[in-house]
């Protein structure tokens, strides 16, 4: 729906989600980050390659909030990587559609990490496209489809974005 206007509380709710969902990822308080999503949840990280030919392939698919409890879990005590921190920021927020069940949003996004040595680098840059669904008065994400552009991702995708 180009065009369509949305209650100045609907945008304010959305562009909170988003921000909390952002800081969460950069202050790193990873046990945190699966709350934004409702139980049965989606959570996919894919190429846009893959996206556009309608292809599920991508380094992170999940299908439960339990799953990204599982990968918060690995992250701290199993996988094997390079210390980082990780920037995520979000450009333009849009809202696409409202329904009773909920709403359609899209973002822009760019995600940047800094290893230990102090370097800097992109990780990737993309957009998402959401689901989003109001869980006992809290916005929460039933499905996030991160799609990204960047051909190659640096070092391995560790953290969510």
């Amino acid at each position: 729906m180009d065009g369509a206007v949305f209650s100045t509380d609907q945008k304010a709710r959305v562009d909170d989600l988003y921000a909390r969902y952002a800081e969460t990822i950069c202050d790193g308080d990873l046990e945190a980050w699966p709350d934004f999503f409702i139980e049965d949840c989606r959570y996919h990280v894919r190429p846009r390659g893959n996206h556009e030919r309608g292809q599920l392939l991508g380094p992170i698919y999940s299908e439960s909030r339990g799953a990204l409890v599982d990968r918060v879990l690995a992250i701290r005590k199993s996988m094997v990587y390079m210390p980082r921190a990780v920037c995520y920021v979000v450009g333009t927020i849009r809202i696409v559609e409202a329904r009773d069940d909920g709403l359609t949003a899209r973002s822009m996004f760019s995600a940047y990490h800094t290893l230990e040595t102090g370097d800097s680098e992109v990780l990737m840059v993309g957009r998402t496209f959401d689901e989003l669904v109001d869980d006992d008065g809290a916005l929460k994400f039933r499905e996030r489809i991160v799609v990204f552009d960047t051909e190659r991702v640096p070092g391995a995708l560790v953290f969510p974005v």
